[in-house]
């Protein structure tokens, strides 16, 4: 399943790889209790929904990925700009490897991504950063023009 929710954002990769980090996700979301000691799969966080799990952060095409591999539901997000469908926005982006789930989680999952976006427009807020392109490269087409 996916989970999408758009911020009224205006920034660049750097900006979102500068700020929103493991240590600040409580920051930006207040269904992330805390967050604490890396352990073997990865930093320890608190979610207020679900308890204790891992979490792994990694860069992506404008912006980062965060990963919970030790979620029976294998949840991931991106937080991203530059792209589809709101290529002038941050745009959070949730997956789970279900394609039916319980109302409950569903729902904790919704105000997951609710609560990260209000954090996101409330703590970028100020001046804009410029919205250059993202992609620092381009990439070759290497299709045969025959």
């Amino acid at each position: 399943m996916e989970f999408f929710e758009i911020a009224e954002v205006a920034t660049n990769q750097e900006e979102i790889r500068a700020k929103v980090s493991i240590d600040t996700l409580p920051l930006y979301c207040e269904a992330i209790e805390a967050v604490d000691e890396a352990e073997e799969l990865g930093r320890v966080i608190y979610f207020l929904h679900w308890g204790r799990f891992h979490v792994r952060q990694e860069t992506v095409m404008g912006g980062v990925r965060f990963s919970v591999p030790d979620c029976p539901n294998a949840l991931a997000w991106t937080v991203t700009t530059g792209y589809p469908p709101a290529p002038n926005r941050i745009v959070i982006h949730a997956t789970i490897n279900r394609t039916e789930h319980d109302e409950e989680f569903l729902a904790a999952t919704k105000d997951l991504l609710a609560t990260f976006k209000a954090g996101l427009e409330r703590n970028f807020a100020g001046e804009a950063a410029t919205t250059a392109d993202p992609r620092p490269f381009s990439l070759t087409d290497l299709r045969g023009k025959g």
